[in-house]
Parts: structure tokens; C-alpha cells; sequence
């Protein structure tokens, strides 16, 4: 992310160091700012849709790892109980 930054500060510095045009006319300087800004807010966006789609990945694996923790720890304590009451049944 850092890395982007940098790029957009990068970039935008050498939008703004382009300076105005020199005729009175700055939309081209503005329109290549624009250009670079847009391109900016794409590249961001996606790489916010892919960390976002990754973290819904890992919460799921989570979840998922926790259900199997819950059920491990059922059949642990059925086969606990289990073996306690053929111990008491035994005496």
C-alpha cells in the first residue's frame, strides 16, 4: 500500500511540476492529471476489492476451522463421558 502511495505522490508531483500550459489554455495539464488520477483510483480499487476478497476468504476458512474445532471437542467429551460411566458401571 505504501508502494501506491508513493506512485500517486509521485505521479501527481510530476502532474503539478508540468506547471500550466504555455498558452492560456491549462485543461491539457489538467486532463493528464485527471488521466493519471483516474488510472490511480482504478488501480486502488482494485487492489481494495482484492484484499477485501481475501480477507472474506480467510474469515470463512476460520469459521469453518472453528466449526471443526467445536465438533472434535463434542465427540472428545462424548467419548470422555463414555469411558467414565463404563468406569463406574465396572465397579
Amino acid at each position: 500500500m505504501r508502494g501506491i502511495a508513493l506512485i500517486a505522490v509521485v505521479l501527481l508531483a510530476g502532474c503539478a511540476a508540468t506547471g500550466p500550459a504555455p498558452m492560456p489554455s491549462p485543461p491539457p495539464a489538467a486532463d493528464a492529471c485527471k488521466l493519471e488520477v483516474d488510472r490511480l483510483n482504478a488501480q486502488l480499487a482494485a487492489e481494495i476489492a482484492e484484499r477485501q476478497k481475501v480477507t472474506r476468504a480467510a474469515h470463512l476458512r476460520e469459521e469453518t476451522l472453528r466449526r471443526q474445532l467445536e465438533a472434535m471437542k463434542s465427540i472428545e467429551r462424548g467419548i470422555l463421558e463414555r469411558e467414565d460411566r463404563m468406569r463406574t458401571e465396572t465397579r
